[in-house]
């Protein structure tokens, strides 16, 4: 399906439109037609929330403008494999130049980055603040205050699949001796869930973590040091699609690429959901709540 819009230029902000025939008014009058394109979508996400619920506000934002959104969620292999293959078409939660590295290198000749998203995100080990000698991976090292034996010698992770765990294995753990630690797989939620209750309970706890995530909302928490900085500089999280994506749906590509929002925003949508509402519904009380980053989302567009 194909269908073209027509959009006023967004060149002449001050509300004048009187003068159009006047000499020096130039293009910031000008129409400019930008075709929707193909308006069946496929934006490809996996299942932790702060990727979530950017992916279904990007979503209503493209729902905004005129197309059908179905939203994949997958494991993040199977989002690069799908936008590899073109049976997805963007995704909005790539964690470049390290989470997402072995992806990215294997799949990149089919994949285009569109425009960074978020700047600046973390993944590391994560305590509560009240385990106030534990600030360096080096202290789970050194087995600092019997840190081992207190945590049965276990480091809560997430899924086997995720950017972080390929770290973890393959940097972190080897890269500061931690061969007496076990990295226990479950999920994004499951560690969610078992941090809250050893906080509830005020007892220690190591958890691979990232921000944007809601428990920074809701616990006092801290990010243990990474002298060797094996968890590699801070990512940014970028909008990738396969090749293509531009000239099939070029509305929508010109959207995504004006798609960004802060670490801190992310975490007031992703706190909602833990509080009861499913993803969809707090990307859409955001919009609600926010009508001038819509607006700037959508400028030039609609």
């Amino acid at each position: 399906m194909t269908l073209t819009i027509v959009l006023a230029a967004c060149g002449n902000s001050n509300g004048n439109n009187e003068n159009n025939d006047t000499e020096g008014s130039g293009d910031n009058n000008t129409n400019d037609e930008i075709d929707l394109g193909q308006t069946e979508l496929q934006i490809g996400t996996d299942d932790y929330v702060s990727n979530l619920v950017n992916t279904y506000l990007a979503k209503l934002l493209l729902e905004e403008i005129g197309y059908t959104v179905e939203v994949n969620q997958t494991d993040v292999g199977v989002q690069y494999t799908g936008l590899a293959d073109g049976t997805t078409d963007v995704i909005v939660g790539a964690w470049l130049p390290y989470t997402h590295a072995s992806y990215w290198e294997e799949y990149q000749d089919d994949l285009e980055q569109i425009s960074t998203v978020t700047e600046e995100v973390e993944l590391g080990l994560v305590v509560p603040s009240y385990m106030e000698d534990i600030n360096s991976i080096e202290d789970l090292r050194d087995n600092k205050n019997d840190i081992g034996e207190q945590l049965e010698w276990e480091i809560t992770g997430i899924s086997p699949g995720a950017g972080q765990m390929q770290l973890m294995e393959n940097e972190v753990i080897p890269g500061y001796d931690l061969n007496d630690w076990t990295l226990v797989e479950s999920s994004g939620a499951a560690m969610s869930a078992s941090l809250s209750d050893a906080i509830s309970n005020e007892e220690p706890i190591v958890v691979t973590l990232w921000t944007p995530h809601w428990t920074f909302n809701e616990f006092d928490l801290k990010i243990l040091d990474d002298p060797q900085n094996r968890f590699g500089d801070p990512d940014d999280i970028l909008s990738v699609s396969r090749t293509g994506f531009q000239e099939d749906s070029p509305a929508a590509y010109q959207l995504i690429s004006q798609f960004n929002i802060t670490k801190e925003d992310t975490q007031n949508m992703m706190f909602d959901v833990q509080e009861g509402m499913d993803p969809e519904e707090a990307a859409q009380k955001f919009m609600d709540d926010n009508p001038d980053l819509v607006e700037e989302w959508l400028e030039g567009i609609n």
